[in-house]
């Protein structure tokens, strides 16, 4: 590229949120919509949404980054410079978090399953109808047959006019619950980013491939490309194998070592696969070595603990080891710890506000604190006002939101500080927690009611949620010089539009395919979960679970005695994050490759040191993006041939 290009495209290289970037994010988030619908979904083969670095918006900024090859090439003046490129990467982050299978995939199933599903059998009619609101809920089984059987066709006007009303209204509620998190956000941004100083381990490659536009040295690195011909070669091998078997694959995947443990009592490990995806050892390289290793460590720990389970006779005890209430525990003592360290941080805003004293740098906020907590209040008033109109109790509804967004919380800042590239938090939420130490007697049914119509954010394992995205959105901004204020208003449009896109694609599949024909993926069985609890909850009415209760007090001393040995010796390697996120489903597809690259970061870091493994980093950027690159190839094919195609994951 000659000097004059160069310098074109460098002064077009600053960091901004423009008015066509946030067109491209607009035009883009139903495309991608429909692409996560589809693989989660129609084909149900692979589930990005349960990765934390969400592939395709790294897939469609890397298009992007291609395109600015050529614009830079031809049309230096219209190359999108790297804070265009991230606006569109925050835009379709947020959007994909809320269309994962985990949120508003279950948000539109929960709205018909409740009547869909009930038979004179379960009883759910006599139980529940009369606590589901109909302005909220789609009830009518000649709308819904075509949405569960599908070979049908939803542009019709009394399919759209009964699906229209409860959709608009939980897209407003959608929208409170955002800003709320963004608020929060707001409080906690420069703690988390300025004075801890945070790694933010999820946003290091999207940065990487947008510096300079992408057209800098980044895709220079041979160290890269190696990375990215093992993954992309792997990829194409394996696809071309699944297409045609008489080609030999890669084994790659999960192989289910536990089926070698058959006598008692080692047949409690139970499933137990290990596997070799080279995107997880790429993500692996980059979070904190210390987690890296507490995830593996902790898994294993589980197994063992299953074992200690059955020797000692404890296996036969409902609910061992109550692993959700554990889990509880953990985060409770996680989001305390939190909070404690960022007390005089705290202090300091709240003396801001009362003493209406403007901090000088107060200009590059997203917002003024006293804004942010006014928001808060105002967003936890209308939820609470929302909740009350479904059926839920005053008091139910706060303290339920208040253990909501503690929980959100604590998920940022872990992904802030750690990176994992899943989160697994089955258990944890907070109907688990308030049916756990008051029982479900003390609520009435209204009560447990709205709990389960909340359940479409509270699903599984809090897998998609967007309140880490925003916070990373943030440290985005801080390192490139983005205006926060700018970012804000991506990530709200983004929320509109993505849910919209979600409501969308769901139900124009869903009525094609049928619910419960070829389509509705872990959304469907979420939905039916709900009220298949809500109809138990109903049915025999519980007080407290004191074993529960007790093993949530395990969880959080556990924490909190981990939590002080790192403090006080600088070597303890146990972090309770591994604990809490290696038991449920995700981790027992990326233990091993998380084992990998604990040992090669600490074998790289004792023979070659920090400068060897800066050297190393991009060899595992290039495995991700080859597994996210020609892995989204083969899914898009899959689309446009519409048959199943190789998935990278799971």
């Amino acid at each position: 590229m000659n000097p004059e290009r160069q310098h074109t495209i460098k002064q077009n290289s600053s960091s901004t949120v423009t008015l066509r970037a946030l067109f491209l994010g607009v035009i883009l988030i139903p495309l991608n919509a429909y692409w996560i619908i589809q693989l989660e979904m129609v084909w149900g083969g692979t589930y990005p949404s349960t990765i934390t670095l969400l592939m395709p918006a790294v897939f469609s900024v890397s298009a992007l980054i291609s395109v600015n090859f050529l614009l830079a090439l031809l049309w230096p003046q219209f190359a999108f410079n790297q804070g265009e490129l991230l606006t569109v990467y925050i835009m379709l982050v947020v959007a994909l978090a809320l269309n994962g299978c985990d949120v508003l995939q279950t948000l539109v199933h929960l709205l018909g399953t409740g009547f869909w599903y009930a038979t004179a059998e379960n009883e759910w009619a006599d139980l529940f109808h009369s606590y589901l609101p109909k302005w909220l809920t789609v009830e009518d089984k000649s709308i819904l047959i075509g949405f569960f059987r599908g070979d049908s066709n939803f542009y019709q006007s009394e399919i759209i006019k009964s699906w229209i009303l409860p959709l608009t209204i939980w897209l407003g509620f959608i929208s409170v619950l955002l800003f709320v998190m963004i608020c929060i956000n707001v409080i906690m941004r420069r703690q988390w980013i300025e004075k801890e100083k945070l790694a933010y381990p999820v946003i290091q490659l999207p940065l990487a491939i947008t510096a300079g536009g992408g057209v800098t040295g980044f895709f220079s690195n041979r160290i890269l490309w190696m990375g990215f011909a093992i993954a992309a070669m792997i990829n194409l091998i394996n696809g071309f194998s699944y297409l045609y078997p008489q080609i030999p694959s890669l084994p790659v995947k999960h192989h289910n070592i536990g089926q070698y443990f058959t006598e008692r009592p080692w047949n409690a490990i139970g499933w137990m696969p290990v596997s070799f995806y080279p995107f997880a050892i790429g993500l692996g390289f980059l979070i904190p070595l210390d987690l890296c290793f507490s995830c593996w460590f902790f898994y294993l720990f589980w197994k063992v603990e299953r074992v200690m389970g059955v020797i000692t006779g404890w296996q036969s005890i409902p609910g061992f080891p109550f692993p959700g209430q554990q889990m509880s525990g953990v985060w409770i003592g996680l989001f305390g710890f939190a909070m404690w360290t960022s007390r005089h941080h705290l202090k300091n805003v709240f003396v801001r506000i009362f003493l209406k004293k403007e901090d000088a740098d107060a200009s590059s906020e997203p917002m003024k604190y006293r804004t942010a907590i006014l928001g808060i209040i105002l967003g936890l008033s209308i939820i609470t006002f929302f909740s009350v109109k479904v059926g839920m109790s005053a008091w139910v509804a706060l303290v339920f939101f208040g253990i909501y967004f503690a929980l959100s919380t604590t998920i940022a800042k872990i992904r802030a500080e750690l990176g994992p590239p899943v989160q697994n938090l089955l258990g944890s939420g907070p109907d688990y927690i308030l049916t756990t130490f008051l029982g479900t007697k003390r609520f009435k049914p209204g009560d447990l009611a709205t709990m389960s119509l909340f359940y479409w954010f509270n699903a599984e394992a809090y897998r998609s949620h967007p309140m880490p995205h925003q916070l990373e959105a943030f440290k985005l901004a801080s390192l490139t010089g983005m205006s926060n204020k700018k970012v804000v208003l991506a990530m709200m449009l983004a929320v509109v539009v993505g849910s919209l896109a979600a409501f969308w694609a769901v139900l124009q599949f869903g009525y094609k395919f049928g619910s419960e024909v070829r389509f509705g993926g872990p959304a469907r069985w979420f939905a039916w979960a709900s009220f298949q609890r809500l109809g138990w909850w109903l049915s025999y009415p519980s007080g407290p679970d004191y074993n529960g209760i007790g093993f949530t007090g395990i969880g959080f001393v556990f924490t909190i005695s981990l939590l002080y040995l790192r403090t006080r010796l600088f070597w303890w390697p146990f972090h309770p994050v591994g604990y809490a996120l290696s038991y449920w489903w995700a981790m027992n597809l990326i233990w091993f490759p998380l084992l990998l690259s604990s040992v090669i970061k600490w074998t790289i870091l004792k023979y070659a040191g920090l400068r060897g493994l800066r050297k190393a980093v991009p060899f595992f950027f290039g495995l991700i993006l080859g597994d996210y690159l020609i892995g989204g190839t083969w899914s898009l094919l899959g689309m446009a041939l519409e048959r199943q195609m190789y998935a990278f994951w799971v």
